[in-house]
Formats: C-alpha cells, sequence, structure tokens
C-alpha cells in the first residue's frame, strides 16, 4: 500500500512538472508569433516631455513662468500666469505645434494701460530662420491673444529671416539682415532694416500693428 501511495505521489509531480513545462512552451510560442506578427502596428517612439526652453519672470503683482515640451516636430508652448502673492495658483495657456527654437521673452505695458502683455520671441528652423511673434495681453478676468498678422505677413524684397526682437520706447523692434536683391547669400554693407510696432486695442482685440 505504502509503495502504491509513493508512486501515485511520483506519478502526480511528474505530471505537475510536464504540464508546466508545456505552459512555458506555450507561452514562449505565443510570445514569438507576436513578435513576428508583421500585420501588427509598429510602437510609436515615446514622444520627448521634457521642458526644452523654460525662463520664469515678474512684472509688477504678476508673475509669468514660460516653457516649451516636446520635440523639434510637434513642440508646444505654455504661459503660465499668476500672482506674485499667491504661488500655488498659475493659469496657463498652451500654444499648440510650434515651430523652431525660442529666442526671448519680453513682459511690458507698450499701450501704458496698466495691465501687462507678454511677448515670446521665436525662429524658425531650417534655412528661412524666418521670425514669429506671440503675444498675449494680460486682464484681470484673463490673458487675450494679440494679433501678429503684420508680424507673419513681412514680404519685403530684402527679408530673409535671421530677425531680433525687442521691446524699446513703448515700441516692439524688429531687425534683421536686408539683403540685396538677386543676391541671396550676400549682405548689402551689413545693413541691418528696423520695423517698429505698436499695440492698437481694436474692438475687443489687440494688434501689433507695424509703423509707416
Amino acid at each position: 500500500m505504502l509503495k502504491h501511495v509513493m508512486y501515485l505521489l511520483a506519478w502526480s509531480c511528474l505530471a505537475a512538472t510536464f504540464t508546466g513545462c508545456n505552459q512555458l512552451t506555450e507561452q514562449k510560442a505565443n510570445q514569438q508569433d507576436k513578435a513576428n506578427d508583421s500585420t501588427r502596428p509598429p510602437t510609436p517612439a515615446p514622444t520627448e516631455n521634457r521642458a526644452t526652453f523654460k525662463l520664469d519672470t515678474t512684472f509688477k503683482d504678476y508673475r509669468f513662468s514660460v516653457s516649451t515640451r516636446g520635440d523639434g516636430t510637434l513642440r508646444n508652448l505654455y504661459v503660465g500666469i499668476g500672482n506674485v502673492k499667491d504661488s500655488t495658483r498659475m493659469d496657463t495657456i498652451i500654444e499648440k505645434d510650434v515651430k523652431g527654437n525660442i529666442g526671448g521673452v519680453a513682459v511690458a505695458d507698450l499701450d501704458k494701460d496698466g495691465q501687462p502683455e507678454v511677448y515670446v520671441f521665436n525662429i524658425s528652423t531650417g534655412t528661412g530662420l524666418n521670425g514669429k511673434v506671440y503675444g498675449l495681453v494680460v486682464q484681470k478676468k484673463g490673458a487675450i491673444k494679440i494679433n501678429t498678422g503684420d508680424i507673419d505677413s513681412l514680404n519685403a524684397k530684402d527679408y530673409q529671416g535671421r530677425d531680433s526682437f525687442y521691446i524699446q520706447n513703448n515700441e516692439l523692434v524688429r531687425t534683421y539682415p536686408a539683403f540685396g536683391e538677386g543676391q541671396p547669400q550676400a549682405l548689402t554693407t551689413d545693413k541691418r532694416k528696423i520695423i517698429r510696432y505698436q499695440l492698437v486695442k481694436i474692438g475687443n482685440g489687440y494688434t501689433l500693428k507695424s509703423k509707416s
């Protein structure tokens, strides 16, 4: 009787081992089939989510945090606006799919209404290196995006990008190297063109208008 019991125990252990081996073999086979399945869509590469640009600054009663996240093709601009007396709260405005790199940030009150504006200067990548400005007027009820059509639509014959932007005497100033007509790679005696823009309120919105 004892030999019979020991025989049954040994047979049970052998069967359990055999079953476990079969399950492991089946798992490996399934994994191999999935790896070899060419019909499955490829796993997307992870998108970079670290801050590629970040700047914190204050202006009167306001504090600002400007940053970009993402890679060169899918980069978002974040502009956080808060009160200097409250470090726990900050409203964030997001500008999606920003091309190029941030070249600088300025906070000013160009129209002298007591409320600041934040300007983010961007330079595109590639051969053009065209400049762009993202602007927001800060109000007590929120922020309003500034119309920058005059900046975006510059079509001068001597313009080929490489802009610089800065604030001077309540104006936004744009400078760029002036190229000679028919000479795409040659500057005309290192001359730089200067264009000045004023912040103008039109209805309930704001526009950066070039001075004639």
